[in-house]
């Protein structure tokens, strides 16, 4: 069959399809190429500490490089003419078999891997790595980025991979430059005030544009409009867990989930300033009522007017943190160790470094009196993770959730110190970690204290290890000045717009971001 679309950006495309509702399923995987969007922050992180250009491109019919590895056959049509009626076996792995993003991934690291002698990183089998050498003699990793058929190859000379790439694929023409857009988030090259290096920003206004124009369509027949100079994410003093409206109809209910899926895709694509807000409505996704789906518009009614907030993958240090004391730790925890993984590849260009800011609001659902956990983790002074959860357990105390909400943020910056180590990427130093509660400075950082609950002993042994092999080192901070409270509470406009300018710049900023491309 043909499928016709119309893209984002109002360019037109047809695309024959096989009909892979119709075949058997497949015996083999199905994986495709899907390189992360945390890996894609990186790449930017790591381009511009190390002075390394970036070139994106895409793959002219890239599934039909690949055999078909199905046997599938289909019945000619009239149009064949003296062939109709009769049986042609497909021989390419057609758009819309089951296991074509399958043939395509295989075929392609077969080229990375053999051809151009690239290797696959293990923190993400689509970050492909290759050790190079600048003029100047120091040596780094080149990288390959593949999502499907778009390619983002970073290197002092990522040409001279394109063009080696384009002797096995076709690559179009006019999709060989620095990237402009990437998975529906919009890239533009910036300069610093004061920094003589250049840096990449990822927004998304552009996709928000035309977001705003679908989600407007259909809340016009239902006497709906965005308001207008809304300044907070929701509406004041609001509380979904408390919400007793009417439930929604089925038709406004699978627009509300609609609504939610959008949201959901712009908090992937860096919108920090909405993840909370976003998490808590995805609760009631089900069976949401009139003022969750009311709450919801309020949000894009938000992001209409701050359209545009871009993260910005700053890669100079935090110079502005003070140093932090190691605790002995050598009585202690004697077991552990940092482990690295064997098949680590040796590290080159410059080491990164990591802040991260844990946050939770005790008992903040007011229902069930579950705790929201916020995670913000920078890589040097690129906003890298963001999470916002309501967490599983009840805690009694502020001590018991901040030390969940801390255990989270543990496991998320471990497996990004994963990545970066089997990217080939030095790590400097400790992750500086910043909490709001003395108690858990005291009980992370001082070996002698004990744990007076046993409900929180899995987190607390957990994150006290960790300090003893000191991959991170522990401080307090005050409520005011911790970035993780936008990922967990529903604060106010000013108190917001205070925290996020520490994490989102705007790109129309005066004096703050000089636009290059």
């Amino acid at each position: 069959m043909t499928v016709l679309d119309v893209k984002m950006d109002l360019t037109r495309k047809a695309r024959i399809c096989a009909r892979g509702d119709q075949t058997d399923p497949p015996m083999s995987a199905t994986y495709a190429s899907v390189v992360t969007r945390e890996s894609i922050r990186l790449a930017f992180v790591i381009a511009a500490l190390n002075g390394l250009n970036v070139l994106s491109a895409d793959v002219s019919g890239a599934y039909l490089n690949a055999k078909c590895a199905e046997k599938v056959y289909c019945i000619l049509g009239k149009e064949f003419g003296e062939y109709a009626g009769k049986k042609a076996i497909l021989v390419k792995a057609v758009y819309g078999l089951k296991s074509s993003g399958f043939a395509w991934r295989s075929l392609c690291a077969d080229v990375l891997k053999e051809q151009l002698e690239f290797q696959p990183c293990r923190g993400d089998m689509d970050v492909w790595r290759r050790p190079c050498q600048h003029k100047d003699g120091s040596k780094y990793y080149e990288y390959i980025l593949v999502y499907t058929d778009d390619v983002i190859a970073i290197s002092e000379n990522p040409k001279a991979i394109m063009e080696k790439l384009n002797n096995f694929f076709v690559l179009k023409p006019d999709s060989i430059k620095e990237p402009t857009t990437y998975l529906g988030a919009t890239i533009s090259k910036h300069k610093l005030d004061g920094d003589d290096y250049f840096t990449w920003a990822i927004g998304s206004e552009a996709y928000l544009q035309e977001l705003l124009r679908v989600v407007k369509k259909p809340i016009v027949p239902m006497q709906r409009t965005l308001k207008k100079n809304v300044y907070s994410t929701s509406p004041t003093g609001y509380k979904p867990e408390l919400d007793s409206t009417p439930f929604v109809d089925d038709d406004t209910a699978i627009f509300y989930m609609q609504l939610i899926g959008i949201l959901r895709w712009l908090v992937e694509l860096g919108c920090i300033d909405v993840a909370a807000e976003v998490s808590m409505l995805l609760s009631y996704n089900a069976m949401p009522r009139e003022d969750h789906f009311h709450a919801a518009l309020h949000t894009f009614a938000y992001l209409q007017k701050h359209p545009d907030r871009v993260l910005v993958m700053d890669c100079g240090y935090a110079d502005h943190l003070r140093p932090l004391k190691k605790a002995d730790y050598s009585q202690f925890y004697e077991f552990t160790k940092d482990e690295l993984p064997s098949d680590m590849p040796t590290p080159l260009c410059k080491a990164v470094e990591f802040t991260m800011f844990v946050d939770a609001s005790h008992a903040a659902n007011v229902v069930t009196r579950q705790s929201r956990t916020g995670v913000l983790i920078f890589v040097n002074k690129a906003p890298m993770i963001w999470y916002s959860k309501k967490q599983n357990s009840v805690e009694t105390s502020s001590f018991g959730s901040e030390f969940a909400a801390l255990k989270t943020g543990v496991k998320l910056f471990e497996g990004l110190q994963f990545k970066l180590r089997m990217m080939g990427v030095p790590i400097q130093g400790y992750c500086h970690t910043c909490v709001e509660n003395m108690s858990i400075v005291n009980n992370s950082s001082v070996p002698e204290s004990q744990l007076k609950k046993k409900s929180n002993a899995v987190a607390y042994h957990y994150v006290r290890s960790k300090c003893a092999i000191d991959i991170l080192r522990i401080e307090w901070i005050i409520s005011a000045e911790n970035l993780a409270d936008v990922l967990t509470k529903i604060q106010p406009g000013t108190v917001r717009d205070r925290l996020l300018e520490q994490i989102m710049w705007k790109a129309k900023q005066n004096g703050k971001l000089a636009l290059l491309i």
